[in-house]
């Protein structure tokens, strides 16, 4: 059994709620760091495209975390993350990885799936001996390809699939269950909302009263999920992280692009949009797996259901909208 380093330091780990969209209803006790948690599979973290011809995505509703980032070209791509994805029917379409998916994935200590990589993202996985599955070097156990899609916009797999890839690898974590909570603090109210990812990639949301969740839309109208009846996607809760991102001096694409990172370590500033409220805090990712404080210094609890976070450029101006 191989168990992540992500569960060190429970001391720490132990007296915060890590971010994460808990399908529980109330906030969990975390353990005592003299009673650490039992060891339990690491999560699933799938490469989802969102470019042109990617529209429309399978299986975001159903994780529980999704970062989303620049990539090459000014347009996003997501890390998907699920604690359990046994429930989820279809993931699609998996594209390849970039290197501040290596950074999640140290952090989460979970299993990477994707479709590839540059020459030097792919050497870092090596170099980093990270616990990753791709196509086609998976032997087509845990993706397939759907032929009603042109490629490379076809590329897919299912939560169980998912569940063999991790059970297969032996990855276990250590920290904390994660819990859910309702947010304290006083925030103000904001119903909808809008910024630029990138230069060429808008992000708006509107928040409902009635489900208490954001509806999400882009440039490109809604974003929608076929694994949930091509419904609008809802979130429960829409943090933006503010981080710096820099050209990291090597090739990521056929056409030449520079790679990009993010300088995804230690804490930063954060606005977290969640019951129509918005409230600003810090990320923390100096050990394990994201976590919010909020303006208090105080562990900042989210409440259960899909989170939505977002890595911006610190200056980022978020709109009425």
């Amino acid at each position: 059994m191989k168990t992540s380093g992500a569960g060190q330091s429970l001391a720490l780990l132990a007296t915060t709620i890590l971010l994460a969209g808990a399908p529980c209803g109330s906030l969990e006790r975390a353990p005592s760091a003299s009673q650490p948690p039992p060891a339990r599979p690491a999560p699933a973290m799938v490469q989802v495209e969102n470019a042109p011809g990617s529209r429309p995505q399978s299986g975001l509703q159903g994780a529980d975390i999704v970062y989303e980032y620049l990539t090459e070209g000014g347009i996003s791509r997501f890390t998907a993350i699920y604690w359990n994805p046994g429930g989820v029917s279809r993931i699609e379409p998996v594209r390849s990885a970039r290197l501040v998916t290596l950074r999640l994935v140290k952090a989460y200590g979970g299993v990477l799936f994707y479709s590839g990589a540059s020459a030097h993202v792919q050497a870092q996985i090596t170099a980093d001996h990270a616990s990753a599955l791709s196509e086609p070097s998976d032997g087509g156990r845990y993706f397939a390809r759907d032929r009603s899609r042109f490629a490379p916009h076809n590329l897919f797999s299912t939560g169980d699939q998912l569940h063999q890839g991790v059970a297969r690898l032996q990855v276990k974590v250590s920290y904390p269950t994660p819990g859910s909570g309702e947010p304290t603090g006083k925030g103000e109210q904001v119903d909808r909302m809008s910024f630029q990812q990138t230069t060429s990639h808008s992000v708006a949301y509107t928040y409902s009263t009635a489900s208490r969740t954001y509806l999400y839309a882009d440039e490109r109208g809604p974003l929608v999920d076929l694994a949930n009846g091509g419904k609008q996607v809802t979130v429960s809760n829409v943090v933006l992280v503010r981080v710096a991102h820099h050209g990291a001096g090597y090739t990521e694409d056929v056409l030449g692009a520079e790679g990009i990172d993010f300088d995804l370590a230690g804490t930063g500033p954060a606005d977290v949009y969640t019951r129509g409220l918005h409230l600003t805090g810090r990320w923390d990712l100096s050990q394990g797996p994201m976590r919010l404080v909020g303006a208090d210094s105080k562990p900042l609890p989210l409440p259960a259901g899909l989170t939505w976070v977002h890595l911006v450029d610190p200056d980022t101006v978020v709109q009425p909208s």
